[in-house]
């Protein structure tokens, strides 16, 4: 064989060795991404999961009481299966106590706010990141107001500080130029907030707002299969 040949050769393999790495890092990249989104998506449900057992904390009744029951065993089963990830145990721990304590609305929320910020911290390595994030927050606020309406019902009325807590997520979550958003609030401010006698019950109050929130996460969901997917085409190798 002569020096031409074999350097020839030993070109080909060199060049075929550099794109089996090529396609090995691809792939590799692939499965990552991959996973991540498997975990926001699993942590966007967690989320709404958890804000539906808090609106449903303070109902009795016999529909709520079996819901808010599916719920909490859905969340059990969830957060168990995730036992690899880094905020596993101190999520699991605080659901386990809040699922004894479906009434208490504002330990809910500070597990809420830690699912948020363990979503966010995920999220911000996808191309939807900070949008995701910042969208999580904003329903946060609408589901406190869900929450929130369902107790002021189930009271009877606002007392004082319960209607400046209202009024104020109220002008927060209505300030912007969402109509949909403005006519819910508007309507629970009619009817719940400024009423000196509700005329919407606990469970008008929570089936009201419900299917905007679960719209809304279903989007969020949808905008990220679609930037996975973007990104997917992006890398060599790809459709």
């Amino acid at each position: 064989m002569t020096i031409t040949a074999t350097l020839a050769i030993a070109c080909a393999l060199l060049l075929l060795g550099r794109y089996l790495n090529g396609m090995a890092s691809t792939q590799y990249s692939r499965r990552v991404a991959g996973l991540r989104l498997l975990a926001v998506h699993e942590d966007l449900e967690i989320l709404r999961l958890l804000q539906q057992h808090r609106g449903l904390g303070a109902l009795s009744d016999v529909a709520a009481v079996t819901l808010r029951s599916a719920i909490a065993a859905n969340l059990t089963q969830r957060l168990q299966q995730r036992a690899g990830l880094p905020d596993s145990y101190v999520l699991t721990e605080a659901w386990l106590a809040l699922r004894e304590t479906p009434t208490d609305f504002e330990s809910h929320s500070v597990l809420i706010e830690t699912v948020i910020g363990s979503l966010a911290q995920r999220a911000s390595l996808t191309h939807e990141g900070a949008t995701v994030a910042q969208t999580c927050r904003e329903l946060e606020a609408v589901a406190r107001l869900r929450g929130l309406c369902v107790i002021a019902s189930m009271q009877g009325g606002c007392t004082p500080a319960m209607q400046g807590r209202l009024e104020m997520l109220c002008r927060r979550i209505g300030s912007g130029v969402d109509m949909e958003l403005k006519r819910l609030v508007g309507k629970l401010e009619r009817n719940v907030v400024h009423s000196a006698q509700p005329r919407l019950s606990p469970p008008e109050c929570f089936a009201l707002v419900t299917p905007f929130i679960d719209a809304r996460l279903q989007l969020i969901q949808q905008r990220l299969q679609h930037s996975a997917a973007q990104a997917q085409r992006g890398l060599p190798g790809g459709a």
